[in-house]
C-alpha cells in the first residue's frame, strides 16, 4: 500500500515490531549526516516502511520530537521509496537545530534516493 494523493501515511507503511528494527540495524546499510543516522534494508517486496526513533533523553521537548517525526514522514513520502525498510535515528542532539529540522531530515533522505 502506498500513500494516497492527500499524503496519508498508511499504517502498513510503519515499522512497528522490534524484530523489524533489529533486522534493519544488524543487516542493513546506513547513511549519516551531522545529526541523523538512516538505516535501511530491502524488505523483500513489501511496500516501503518507516520507523523513527527520537529518544526523550536527547530531545526533552515533545513538540521538537514530534516535529522530527513529522519531517521524517514527509521526507519519506516525498522520496517514494520502494521495497525498503527505513529507520531514522537522532544520534547527535548537539548539532540538532529545530529551525532547520526539515532541511536536516531531507538531506539524509536525499542521500538515500541517490543510492
Amino acid at each position: 500500500m502506498s500513500a494516497n494523493t492527500n499524503g496519508f501515511h498508511a499504517k502498513t507503511m510503519r515499522l512497528n515490531s522490534p524484530q523489524d528494527f533489529k533486522r534493519c540495524f544488524l543487516k542493513g546499510e546506513r547513511i549519516k549526516n551531522d545529526v541523523f543516522v538512516l538505516h535501511y534494508i530491502d524488505n523483500g517486496g513489501l511496500c516501503a516502511r518507516l520507523g523513527v526513533n527520537v529518544a526523550k533523553k536527547k530531545i526533552k521537548n515533545a513538540v521538537d520530537r514530534n516535529k522530527i517525526k513529522r519531517a521524517a514522514r514527509e521526507a519519506f513520502r516525498r522520496a517514494r521509496l520502494k521495497n525498503l525498510d527505513v529507520v531514522l535515528i537522532l544520534k547527535n542532539e548537539n548539532n540538532y537545530d529545530p529551525n532547520n529540522c526539515f532541511l536536516l531530515v531531507n538531506e539524509v533522505f536525499n542521500d538515500l534516493k541517490k543510492k
